[in-house]
């Protein structure tokens, strides 16, 4: 029987992304046969992608997403038969943001080898062309999506940020974006600075990073773009 492992997947970030996935990559997808993933439809044109020979029809697809976690159940039986699975995120690295963690805590209990591959990650590289602080960093995910308790949670990492010499990170639904600009623009000083990374790795790719008072100056539209927000005050 051949040795289990679950490899965790990196997609693209974006369709028209310039971002080549590593060769080697490539190769281990075409030894797997078990596949976990957010959308299956997505997961097969990514694939697809990869490695135009590959015969999809041959592979085994499982849901895993906040709406399908039944299929988990099945996880351990696929691991003790000595099948390796591929964890593939819908968009960027597995396991950060995404329901993942719980594949990837299952094989830890297992003693199951965890291998996780290169690829983009939109929070790092947002962070890196931010400007801001790189060594001390604070990711939140989700902010509140209803008042007061947005407000107050963007105040509150104002001030960590503040207090800690910290970066501040977190995402929102694309088609909120511009009212949580206007919403940090209206609760934070205008000295704190905000990065707004969005479409990362594809052609219309927008890094800005300004104060507070800048932002206020500008003409900006983020809506249903896929971004990335640090907040920075020191």
């Amino acid at each position: 029987m051949s040795q289990a492992s679950l490899h965790l997947i990196p997609n693209i970030l974006a369709e028209n992304s310039a971002y080549k996935m590593p060769q080697y990559l490539v190769d281990i997808v075409n030894h797997i046969k078990i596949f976990y993933v957010e959308d299956i439809r997505s997961a097969r044109r990514f694939l697809k992608m990869l490695n135009k020979q590959i015969v999809i029809d041959d592979l085994e697809f499982h849901l895993l997403n906040e709406h399908h976690q039944e299929s988990l159940s099945l996880v351990k039986g696929f691991l003790n038969s000595g099948n390796s699975i591929g964890y593939i995120s819908e968009a960027g690295c597995p396991a950060v943001a995404d329901p993942g963690q719980d594949l990837v805590k299952m094989a830890h209990e297992m003693n199951i080898q965890v291998i996780p591959h290169i690829g983009p990650n939109s929070i790092l590289l947002a962070l890196m062309a931010s400007g801001f602080n790189g060594q001390q960093f604070y990711f939140h995910g989700y902010l509140p999506n209803k008042q007061p308790m947005l407000n107050a949670k963007i105040k509150e990492i104002e001030m960590h940020s503040r207090l800690h010499n910290c970066t501040e990170i977190f995402i929102e639904t694309p088609y909120r974006n511009n009212q949580i600009i206007q919403e940090i623009l209206k609760q934070c000083n205008d000295q704190t600075r905000l990065c707004v990374a969005a479409n990362l790795t594809s052609a219309d790719e927008s890094i800005q990073s300004k104060s507070v008072k800048e932002w206020k100056k500008m003409n900006m539209n983020f809506h249903k773009m896929p971004a990335v927000f640090l907040l920075y005050a020191h």
